[in-house]
């Protein structure tokens, strides 16, 4: 029980580190915010494999708009954000990295949906 309880503070600390991006709340779950250079370009291939292993393919959106990116509030790219959560920035994962983060938050902002948090 206390390795369950540990894990959950981690998970917690986690969520809280992860800043909430209001502008980018609305619309599809996940969105890639990527530019047209090599690490944005490699960064949306490795996504796109990520959320086809996952069956979410109709919950990604890719932003290339920089006037777009720099509306929901992000100065580097590749960014990912996922249920308005900024997960990344300025790195590019590798897809078993971006599943892992994904199911984390999306488990994290499901879990405060069900308690009414935001």
């Amino acid at each position: 029980m206390a390795i369950i309880r540990i894990m959950d503070v981690k998970q917690k600390r986690r969520a809280k580190q992860r800043p909430l991006l209001p502008n980018a709340v609305e619309g599809a779950r996940i969105k890639l915010l990527a530019t047209g250079c090599s690490h944005c370009s490699a960064m949306r291939e490795n996504t796109r494999e990520a959320v086809r292993q996952m069956g979410l393919e109709d919950e990604l959106q890719c932003i290339g708009d920089i006037a777009e990116i720099s509306r929901l509030g992000v100065m580097a790219t590749p960014t990912l954000v996922v249920d308005g959560r900024l997960v990344s920035s300025g790195k590019v994962l590798k897809p078993e990295r971006i599943i892992e983060l994904i199911r984390e938050v999306m488990a994290e902002t499901d879990s405060g949906r069900q308690n009414g948090e935001r």
